[in-house]
């Protein structure tokens, strides 16, 4: 492949749709891409045709097509690099320009900033190809040396530009004949002189693209068990025909973990439970074993800050869990034993040269292996950037001498090797750096400098909390591109894998349509309950002295075990300029630590904390029983601001998603704004958060199947104080509700469009005198409200969710009662067997994905172009028209909108046209239905746990980042001013919790799948029930 040998020329017609045709000085026809179809011309053919077109570009290669939206795409081309090195005879090749050309309009007449991004990002210098001379096999720089010699296939975790791959395959184009594999990552080739010959010693590091992001916005592990800054790191050696080959590799730890809200020297992380991370810590680890065979972890992790829970979690993870029992684990606190010694590091090397003899290294004389590497070091720290370099450098300098007594002649001098080892010291440097400029943004903290690494640490927390949100959203959509936030692609993603999805996209919309057909029910019980607990002024009175205060809310039944339990919280601290500037979140753990006691002491069950956030006073948490924990994915939470126009967090919304099974949920608690008349500002709260709310992977609120919103919304009663009390004293609530600020506002469609509410039958919940069943007898007197509320919408299948109650609880502590609502949810479980045959079904029916149709004339070796018009004027009454057509010999090839319109194109088979002539119809792709066969995850069969010997500390294990000023009391010692002590409850028949469950779980003991949900009857007093004035079913 010729340097820029590729040359982009386009047509801009007012009668005629936008094309592009691409030259290739290396292939023998042209690309034409029209309509979002591509096909090849012939070369003769082009050179006509560019007489109407205007010349683009010049280029080195073809990235491929990137559609932003079904309808727009963009092609990619290279128009600037710079060569690194050779190897193998191939020049790999450093990307310094990229251009995204539309395809369906010129270039001046689009400007979309996310494709400037793009390109800036594509530019970095963070990019890399091989290109290859003629006739030559082409170098995939995807893969290892060990790889590469077994033949393999790219190795898709570091193919970046894969997925801008399909839009060539589909129409049967060979990708690799036109467009570059891209990795991204590192590679530094140097030349080392081995008397009169020559070697080459080379650093490729790749990283993956599975779970891409900057730093604080992705860390850990995701569902598929990919980590952040994945990274494989290759030592290559080559001389004469001899190769040699060490491969290690780095990545973040294999938790659900974050860092949010990063300042200047924090290191402050919030964990998950372990029993939520168990599947993907083992995926992880099961996908490493798989790849690389035997695995060591190395843990560089500190004693400090949250640094030490991380590493307490991934120890006792590791310890725990089934996937990582034959991978031996070591712990290493970088940073405390250089400080005593910065010989400290060899006590580690001493430990790991057993691991390094035993896994070994590739070596191979002229193509054929002599020595294979059979394991590999994992080693980590917290960004996986200044100590993994430093020990990773350690550990390939060690390895690097028993290379080179392979590779070099046994007369070779002393000295040669000294440069060798020179040489690659200087490459280590170098890499280090380029990966924490791909990951952090600038170059590695090398502890040699103090004013340097200073100057660095502060660039870092510059470019990772102003730039870094841009940066994540050109990866998406690189990497997803018109799959990034389309709410179609979201639901099939939770059922298909991503690969097949956007390998196939034209059946997406039918196989979202069949979603019923490919999952079974599994009902599970949901509590959802929202309370203003006025600044927790008197949270110690009522919730944590043993008593059953928060019982009487969480269970007002009696005992149920839900499997989903979401609180929210309003005014959980003081709404002061001091909470507002800098958050208390010490009462946020003693509420969870309070919420989570009831709901073991009443069930027996321990509940695991699936995610809370806090946003000032609002604070949502969100728990589940330990048996649904393998099947909760995706969880991602989001907050924002309504405070005095969305500058502070007084006021504002806490949002949290995850997925159960393949049903997503969206759970939002919301403080609104306050005051009698301020109905204007509380609708534009709503809409605020509605429009704000972003999850990751660009999800918002209305990509969920449900979405519960609760919350303080201080929607007020628009009558009189004293006219509100007697209507209440009298059960008056028909009446008060035809005056209730969010009915009236929902019903001309002002707020909360589309979501459903239960039917107020319970007294209003605002604003009372603590401790006391009187509404408020201050001097401001306020008017009585239903302030409190739990609404939903069910935008996924039919019959998703059932409301069973909807009610409030009667505890005083606040001026506020609590609401609730008991949901029974129709979850849609996958069933493989199901989801092969439906795919496989439209997969067939949809036909051929390129479209195209072979039409030839019996007897005919050229096509008479003659007929073409009348065989479009038939498929036009067939209603498929024609995208793109050309003549190639004897077939007229016929570019269609998709494959059922080219099934119905066949009809056309064995017409006979008015000159006689007798047509002959084909598929071009006669075998697509073999796109069908392909493989799905298992069922989600249950995998249950015993839910009361699960880890009794799991909240302990996360960070709820307490403030250091602010020293957690003793929930014990705290005694209530105002109320008698609480009656003694035994709790001496429930077990204790005992050690972290492990990744394979046992059959739950209390879960059946054919048990009945219960039904929850009412045995709190309330004001008598009433008809709906909502038409409630």
């Amino acid at each position: 492949m010729s340097l820029r040998g590729f040359r982009v020329w386009a047509k801009n017609s007012k009668t005629e749709p936008y094309s592009v045709i691409v030259d290739s000085s290396s292939q023998s026809c042209s690309l034409l891409i029209e309509s979002n179809a591509v096909i090849t011309i012939d070369k003769e053919t082009a050179e006509q045709a560019k007489r109407f077109y205007e010349k683009l570009t010049d280029g080195y290669g073809l990235i491929g097509i990137l559609h932003t939206s079904r309808q727009e795409g963009y092609l990619g081309v290279i128009t600037g690099a710079v060569t690194v090195g050779q190897l193998h005879g191939n020049d790999i090749y450093k990307v310094t320009s990229v251009q995204f050309l539309p395809l369906f309009c010129a270039p001046n007449e689009v400007n979309d900033a996310r494709i400037s991004d793009l390109q800036r990002l594509l530019s970095s210098g963070m990019f890399f190809f091989a290109s290859c001379g003629d006739g030559q096999k082409l170098f995939d720089l995807t893969l290892c040396a060990q790889e590469r010699n077994s033949h393999s296939t790219s190795d898709h975790r570091f193919f970046w530009n894969r997925n801008l791959h399909f839009p060539f395959e589909k129409y049967g184009i060979p990708a690799d004949d036109w467009c570059l594999r891209c990795m991204s990552g590192s590679v530094l080739v140097k030349t080392v002189y081995v008397g009169q010959h020559v070697a080459k010693i080379a650093l490729i590091s790749r990283l993956s693209q599975e779970r891409v992001g900057t730093r604080f916005n992705v860390r850990g592990v995701n569902d598929n068990g990919s980590v952040a800054n994945f990274v494989e790191t290759e030592q290559l050696i080559l001389h004469d025909n001899r190769e040699s080959s060490f491969v290690q590799i780095r990545g973040s730890v294999p938790l659900f973990w974050d860092q949010p809200g990063i300042q200047v020297g924090s290191h402050k992380v919030q964990l998950r439970a372990f029993e939520i991370s168990a599947p993907a810590f083992g995926r992880h680890f099961d996908a490493l074993r798989k790849q690389y065979g035997q695995v060591c972890a190395v843990n560089l992790l500190g004693s400090k800050e949250g640094e030490r829970k991380l590493s307490q979690a991934f120890a006792s993870a590791h310890k725990n869990g089934e996937a990582t029992k034959q991978v031996p684990y070591i712990e290493f606190d970088y940073h405390a034993q250089m400080k005593v010694s910065k010989d400290s590091i060899r006590h580690l090397e001493k430990k790991l040269a057993a691991f390094m003899d035993s896994y070994s290294f590739f070596h191979a004389n002229s193509s054929a292996a002599i020595r294979q590497q059979l394991g590999v070091i994992r080693t980590n720290c917290l960004d996986c950037l200044d100590r993994t370099n430093c020990v990773q450098s350690m550990i390939g300098l060690q390895v690097l001498k028993k290379q080179l007594e392979y590779v070099l002649d046994e007369s070779t001098k002393a000295n040669i090797f000294a440069r060798f080892e020179d040489t690659a010291k200087d490459l280590w440097q170098k890499n280090g750096d380029q990966c924490s400029v791909i990951y952090a943004g600038t170059g590695a903290l090398e502890g040699k400098s103090k004013l340097r690494d200073a100057s660095r640490s502060l660039a870092r927390t510059i470019q990772n909390n102003l730039m870094d949100s841009s940066k994540q959203e050109s990866f998406d959509l690189l990497l997803h591109g018109c799959t990034f936030g389309d709410r179609q692609f979201e639901r099939i993603a939770s059922v298909f894998p991503q690969s097949v999805v956007q390998e196939c996209p034209s059946a997406v919309d039918s196989l979202v349509e069949r979603i019923p057909d490919m999952t079974v029910t599994e009902k599970l019980s949901l509590f959802v309950g929202t309370w203003n607990v006025n600044g927790g002024k008197n949270m110690y009175n009522v919730a944590f002295r043993g008593e059953s205060a928060l019982s009487l809310w969480l269970f007002p039944q009696g005992v149920v075990p839900y499997d989903i339990v979401c609180i929210g919280l309003e005014e959980i601290v003081d709404l002061s300029a001091g909470n507002i500037v800098k958050t208390s979140t010490t009462n946020q753990r003693i509420w969870c630590d309070g919420i989570r006691k009831t709901l073991i002491e009443n069930t027996g069950i321990q509940y695991v904390l699936v995610g809370c956030d806090q946003l000032v006073g609002v604070c949502l948490y969100v728990f589940a029983r330990p048996r649904l924990a393998p099947h909760i994915g995706g969880v991602s939470l989001d907050k924002v601001k309504t405070g005095m126009g969305g500058a502070t967090g007084n006021k504002g919304s806490v949002a949290l998603r995850m997925s159960v099974y393949t049903t997503s949920l969206c759970f939002v608690c919301s403080h609104f704004a306050a005051g009698q008349n301020e109905i204007k500002d509380r609708n534009e709260d709503f809409a605020t958060a509605l429009r704000k709310i972003r999850f990751s992977r660009g999800r918002d609120v209305s990509l969920h199947d449900l979405v519960f919103w609760l919350g303080d919304f201080n929607y007020r009663i628009s009558l009189g104080g004293e006219e509100v009390k007697r209507s209440v004293r009298n059960g008056e609530l028909d009446y008060l509700v035809q005056y209730d600020q969010l009915t009236q506002q929902k019903a001309v469609g002002n707020t909360f469009q589309d979501f459903s509410e239960g039917p107020l039958t319970f007294a209003p919940t605002y604003k009372y005198d603590t401790f006391s069943d009187d509404y408020d007898t201050s001097e401001k007197c306020r008017t009585p409200a239903w302030c409190d509320r739990i609404l939903w919408r069910n935008s996924g299948s039919k019959n998703l969710v059932r409301l069973l109650k909807y009610d409030r609880a009667e505890l005083k502590t606040s001026d506020h009662r609590p609401v609730f609502s008991i949901f029974e949810l129709n979850a849609l479980k996958l069933d493989a067997v199901r989801c092969r045959n439906v795919y496989k079904d439209v997969v067939e029916c949809m036909g051929p994905p390129d479209g195209i149709v072979l039409y030839s004339i019996e007897g005919y070796p050229q096509f008479p172009s003659q007929i073409y018009s009348r065989i479009s004027q038939k498929l036009q009454e067939l209603c498929a028209p024609v995208l793109m057509s050309k003549i190639e010999g004897r077939h007229l090839w016929l570019v269609l909108e998709n494959g059922e319109m080219a099934l119905a194109a066949l009809s056309l088979d064995g017409l006979k046209l008015a000159e006689g002539y007798i047509l002959h119809a084909q598929l071009k792709t006669s075998d697509w239905s073999s796109l069908g066969n392909v493989e799905f995850p298992g069922s989600q069969d249950e995998r249950g746990c015993d839910e009361r010997k699960v880890a009794s500390e799991n909240v302990s294990l996360f960070n709820f980042d307490d403030d250091d000023d602010e020293p957690l009391a003793p929930v014990k010692s705290l005694v209530p001013p105002e109320r008698p002590p609480a009656p003694v409850r035994s709790f001496a028949n429930l077990q204790q919790a005992a050690s972290t469950a492990p990744y394979s779980m046992p059959v739950d003991p209390l879960h059946s799948s054919s048990s009945q949900p219960c039904l929850f009857q009412n045995s709190i007093p309330v004001v008598p029930p009433r008809p709906s004035p909502l038409n409630w079913p």
